[in-house]
């Protein structure tokens, strides 16, 4: 009995490398420093910052098995954000897409190649565009979630 009290006390921790949905609109929803500490919270490690040419930057967090799961934000100067996600498996991401669903977000745009399969999501007040990406040489997919409210400046 105690293993079994022991594994049910495990699972939630296990899971919180996953993001959901009410964590990417929370995420989305607030400037860069409240994000950190969030997902500092939730078990993720700084990786890395990257600067882009437009004069936003890049911040990498991660965590998971091997290192599997990354979020990625592209941070502007204003501190405002857009959300990069890559969830460790394909049950999270199609627990997103249904969240998506759920929601009341419309198909705005599909795309396709012989490495990707990507739709694109409308709400009222969000954007996501889902991604199935198959690397060379890797039997395994890779999956990536951008979200971000919509109307979103980095500048201003």
């Amino acid at each position: 009995m105690k293993k079994l009290t022991s594994l049910f006390l495990l699972l939630p921790i296990l899971g919180m490398a996953q993001l959901n949905f009410t964590d990417l609109t929370f995420l989305a929803n607030n400037k860069f420093d409240k994000n950190v500490e969030y997902l500092q919270s939730k078990g993720y490690s700084f990786r890395q910052e990257r600067p882009t040419e437009d004069g936003s930057k890049q911040v990498y967090y991660e965590k998971g098995k091997m290192n599997r799961t990354m979020f990625v934000m592209r941070v502007g100067r204003n501190s405002n954000v857009i959300l990069s996600y890559v969830p460790e498996d394909k049950s999270n991401f199609t627990a997103l897409k249904n969240d998506l669903d759920k929601k009341g977000f419309k198909l705005s745009d599909s795309t396709s190649s012989d490495k990707d399969q990507c739709s694109s999501y409308k709400s009222k007040e969000y954007f996501a565009k889902l991604c199935e990406v198959q690397f060379p040489n890797v039997a395994e997919k890779s999956y990536n979630v951008t979200f971000y409210r919509n109307g979103i400046d980095l500048n201003n």
